[in-house]
């Protein structure tokens, strides 16, 4: 083993083979001793190949959050964060557009069907926003309580990272509303048709976000596996019941 394929272990001196995030002989933790031999600059290109990854491929989830623990990325997660919003809009758009059509698709609006939705998507990044930095801060607080050694600004790339199936789930529905040419009422409640459909599909795509943070808090705070999704299941429940409140009110 060349020493470049080892790292020297700080606490026992012991050389550690490459890949190992803890000393096999002491436990110590080796995260940042990685962090800095791997911390390079991250192109747009890679940072687009990480949103991809985060909603096309659920089984490729643990490889992709063990480089974002080793190498977090916060400006990916920003442009991964607006595109959630962007798609989320465009169902909320698509919808006001096919309320206000008499027939269906000669009397879509240019303009309010494919435009609107990158104009409206500013004001509804504002409210991820907000939602990302309050999922991050009780993850990291919960994380930390439970032994977790990742710090708040890296808990911030696996969070964000984590919401890559909300933009599969808009545009999923979008597809929907399109398919089903009417509207969705402003008072339908989950027992009649309109808005029920637009929310329940939100829920499994919800749990994927929850199985994404759990493999990025394994690997970016070092949690133990039940831990790491147990919490990451709690937080993505809690949001999920949040979400649907205004819907069952």
């Amino acid at each position: 083993m060349s020493e470049s394929e080892s790292i020297v272990c700080p606490n026992c001196s012991e050389r550690s083979p490459a890949g190992y995030i803890l000393c096999p002989y002491c436990g110590f933790d080796l995260t940042k001793i990685l962090r800095q031999r791997q911390k390079i600059g991250i192109t747009f290109k890679e940072r687009f190949s990480r949103i991809w990854r985060s909603l096309s491929d659920p089984r490729d989830s643990k490889i992709l959050f063990n480089e974002i623990g080793v190498n977090p990325d916060r400006l990916g997660v920003l442009i991964l964060l607006y595109l959630v919003s962007v798609s989320y809009s465009t169902a909320t758009v698509g919808t006001l557009v096919i309320k206000g059509s008499s027939s269906s698709w000669h009397d879509f609006h240019f303009f309010y069907f494919l435009i609107s939705p990158w104009l409206v998507g500013i004001g509804f990044l504002f409210l991820a926003l907000f939602g990302w930095l309050i999922c991050t801060l009780v993850i990291w607080l919960i994380a930390k309580t439970l032994g977790g050694k990742a710090s708040l600004r890296d808990t911030y790339s696996i969070v964000g990272y984590s919401f890559g199936p909300l933009i599969t789930a808009s545009l999923l529905i979008s597809v929907v509303i399109i398919l089903l040419g009417s509207p969705l009422e402003i008072g339908d409640t989950l027992s009649s048709s309109g808005y029920g459909i637009f929310h329940i599909l939100y829920l499994p795509f919800i749990a994927f976000c929850a199985y994404h943070c759990g493999n990025g808090l394994q690997s970016g705070h070092l949690l133990n596996p039940t831990y790491s999704y147990i919490l990451s299941g709690t937080v993505a429940g809690g949001f999920a019941i949040l979400y649907l409140i205004p819907v069952l009110g």
